[in-house]
């Protein structure tokens, strides 16, 4: 295909500038948030790993404070508090010229009454400190207070546990603590939680038999301390006073302005850390204060800038925002903006709301819980789930925003080998499908008298295992993460060294493990002929759905992608050297075959005794293991699974974790990419700001939703798979009625850019040149 010079004429580009969104990507709201909806309502702003909720209701400026790594004792993710900015006299009061809007390429909020009064809300992507700039036109006061809901010990309802590690135990007594609040030296107001004990992790351990080995295992729950001190110039402390706001009585610590003034500028630092004492927390709290007092807004402007340059998708940008194929492209960078707004934190962004979780009962009115509520646990990761946010990081360009799940893993190395030779007497890794940020699986979960570690657990069960009917021998998922750590050395050359040993200990884990159970059983660890020899992957799991599994296709296919891999990347990563990963190639099963309505279709196991859940791990040897697709031998399988597979059928959806729209994109399927892929990136029909899904499965931010439709879209203008991931294949499933502006990143450290009209590509940059001969248009 011969194509024009490869010079960009984008929308929302300035050729040899830095990237200018389309200016209709930044979201306006003309009318403060409705008291019946209040913090729904709201708009997401962070940095770093802060994120605020920012919305306005009954004249007053509201956010919510979240920090990644606020783990409680009970291991729920607490919110830092709610700040809560009044202004006498008030510009928001009945103000005809209202806009709230967030300036999506810098990174910020701005909420205006009129040309002349602003509040600006923006959060240092370098530094744990959020800014609040105001303006007024007239000499004004303001109230500047900090709302604290934990102000007592509080004993949580049954269901209100679920937003911990206990997820419904009762007669537990659990509590969460209250923090402690004073207002501070230098006018301040200082707010910090010290945890106490680590009774869910010491509960953990003694379930799991595990006490014995305490002071060898990661304990991320013991002296944790968060919290944030707020300050401004010419404000002073004055009283503190009680209320209630939705279904939570709270404290107002408050700072007041001395004299009326034009202009505040209002603080507020924040800081976790496990310290040796509450003393070198506060002396870490001010340091990083003094550190960033003299930081402006520029650095954080350029980031965000650079940010948006490193790649995009604009699709049909110059529609109307309420054409679905508009919300497409925008949606996908405001989910994006959400995930960056987590880049530099210890922790990954949590699949069940992030950082942007609000007042659960809006979510659901059967949870009228303090705005800490989530379902599925604050310090729990379900990897399932927790995938489909990191695998879109790799053709986004975003590595630094993976490093915190990679490092997530390598945190737990010890942890999990630790319950390998405990459990099977095996120094490899044994990881379970929702495992605490301990590295234990979770402690309850759903039932407890019936689930994992609950009173009808045979006693002769090995306590190492999840007696639980979804997750039991769900061991796989972590490797999607090792194959991610393979992806980044090929995409950009990063050094996987320090992850090696997890990723190692995961591969092998499943040879030695399934060798010795095998031999347990029959006399040969292995089966078939001589020289022919095979796993046997049994007992196993198909995702959650295909239980008491044989050889499920999920992990075979994994198995055999991931081994593949390391021996492409980098062969001296391997133990010793590659003889060992050569050899377990020719050990891992064929992915299974069988007949559906007269169709050759992939099966999800040799064989299984149940169905349990509705996930469809038959192709996931589309996605994420790429043994089918565009390119790639027996496409027809893949196609006919989708289509003809009876068993599945009814499991087909857009919803959440749902992965129709990438296996649609990924087998060539255009028009049907397109429509499930626009069903997932519409507009939320529930919330407000239009990337606040959910809650479907999980809660509301549901980050699954963003994450599948951003994998999606990218698949649809390019993929990567086969011949070594050295082909570039463009257009493979894009619709002819959307236009797209686009910059892509594939293996090699290779940069694609182009623009699309009328189903052709009508410009292309690749850098570097030489990769122009792998691009297939």
């Amino acid at each position: 295909m011969s194509l024009p010079n490869p010079l960009l004429l984008l929308t929302g580009l300035t050729i040899g500038a830095a990237l200018i969104l389309p200016p209709s990507y930044d979201i306006v709201w003309n009318t403060p948030a409705p008291p019946v909806n209040g913090s729904s309502s709201s708009m997401p702003v962070g940095g770093g790993d802060i994120g605020l909720n920012v919305w306005v209701e009954n004249d007053t400026v509201l956010f919510y404070v979240g920090k990644d790594g606020c783990f409680d004792e009970n291991n729920s993710l607490l919110k830092l508090g709610r700040v809560r900015l009044t202004l006498d006299p008030n510009p928001f009061a009945h103000s005809q010229a209202f806009e709230q809007r967030l300036v999506l390429e810098d990174g910020y909020v701005q909420i205006s009454a009129g040309n002349s009064s602003t509040v600006k809300l923006w959060v240092d992507v370098f530094n744990p400190v959020v800014h609040v700039e105001v303006s007024t036109s007239a000499r004004s006061h303001l109230t500047a207070s900090f709302e604290d809901w934990r102000n007592q010990d509080h004993v949580m309802a049954l269901a209100e546990q679920a937003q911990s590690s206990w997820n419904g135990v009762p007669d537990m007594n659990t509590i969460t603590w209250k923090d402690n609040v004073t207002f501070w030296r230098n006018n301040s107001v200082l707010s910090s939680h010290r945890n106490i004990n680590s009774r869910v992790f010491d509960a953990t351990l003694a379930q799991q038999q595990l006490s014995d080995y305490k002071e060898e295992l990661y304990d991320p729950l013991a002296n944790n301390t968060f919290g944030m001190v707020m300050y401004g110039s010419g404000l002073a402390p004055t009283n503190v006073t009680s209320d209630h706001y939705v279904n939570s009585s709270y404290e107002s610590w408050n700072l007041q302005s001395t004299q009326a003034r034009t202009t505040f500028n209002l603080t507020i630092v924040a800081h976790t850390n496990q310290t040796s004492s509450y003393s070198q927390w506060q002396d870490e709290l001010v340091a990083i204060d003094a550190s960033a007092s003299n930081q402006g807004q520029g650095p954080t402007v350029d980031w965000w800038n650079s940010f948006w340059n490193r790649s995009y998708i604009f699709v049909n940008p110059n529609s109307s925002t309420s054409d679905p194929s508009f919300q497409v492209g925008r949606n996908y960078q405001l989910f994006r903006y959400m995930l960056g707004c987590n880049a530099f934190s210890k922790w990954p962004s949590k699949f069940n709301g992030a950082l942007f979780t609000f007042d659960p009962v809006y979510v659901n009115p059967n949870y009228p819980f303090t705005p800490d509520f989530r379902l599925w646990g604050g310090g729990t990761y379900t990897a399932q789930n927790q995938r489909l946010m990191y695998w879109p990081l790799l053709k986004s360009g975003d590595l630094d925003m993976m490093i915190p799940q990679f490092n997530f893993y390598e945190r737990i190395v010890g942890t999990s080998t630790l319950r390998g030779r405990v459990y099977h007497n095996i120094n490899h890794s044994w990881l379970t499908e929702q495992i605490d940020n301990s590295g234990l699986p979770q402690i309850f979960n759903f039932n407890p008298d019936i689930y994992i570690y609950g009173t009808k657990r045979p006693l002769s069960f090995n306590p190492g295992l999840q007696f639980d009917a979804w997750i039991i021998w769900l061991s796989d998922t972590a490797l999607e993460f090792a194959m991610m750590i393979l992806d980044a050395v090929q995409f950009f050359s990063f050094d996987a060294t320090p992850y090696m040993p997890f990723i190692e200990n995961e591969i092998m884990w499943f040879d030695v493990l399934y060798t010795q159970m095998q031999q347990s059983r029959d006399v040969y660890g292995l089966t078939g002929t001589s020289g022919n020899e095979t796993l046997v992957l049994y007992p196993a799991t198909g995702c959650e759905t295909y239980k008491a599994a044989y050889n499920p296709a999920s992990t075979v296919s994994g198995l055999r992608a991931i081994v593949t891999r390391i021996l492409q990347v980098n062969p001296q990563y391997a133990i010793g050297n590659t003889s060992y990963y050569q050899g377990l190639l020719q050990r891992i099963p064929s992915t299974p075959l069988r007949q559906q309505q007269g169709h050759q279709c992939i099966a999800p196991a040799e064989a299984y005794a149940r169905l349990q859940n509705v996930e469809i791990p038959q192709l996931y040897p589309v996605f994420p293991w790429h043994e089918y697709g565009l390119g790639l031998p027996n496409l027809s399988y893949a196609i006919n699974t989708y289509l003809y597979d009876t068993e599945t059928q009814a499991f087909h959806s857009y919803e959440g974790w749902k992965q129709d729209a990438i296996w649609l994109a990924d087998m060539g399927l255009a028009d049907m990419a397109q429509n499930v892929t626009t069903l997932k990136l519409q507009d939320s029909n529930t919330n407000r700001f239009p990337t606040f899904w959910g809650p479907g499965f999980d809660w509301t931010p549901q980050m699954d939703t963003g994450g599948t439709g951003m994998i999606a879209l990218q698949d649809m203008l390019m993929q990567t798979y086969g011949n070594a991931s050295r082909t570039i294949r463009l257009l493979p499933a894009w619709p002819g009625n959307w236009t797209a502006e686009f910059k892509l990143v594939a293996p090699f450290n290779t940069t694609v850019e182009g623009s699309v009209r009328g189903g052709k590509l009508v410009s292309l940059s690749v850098d570097p040149t030489e990769r122009r001969g792998d691009v297939i248009i």
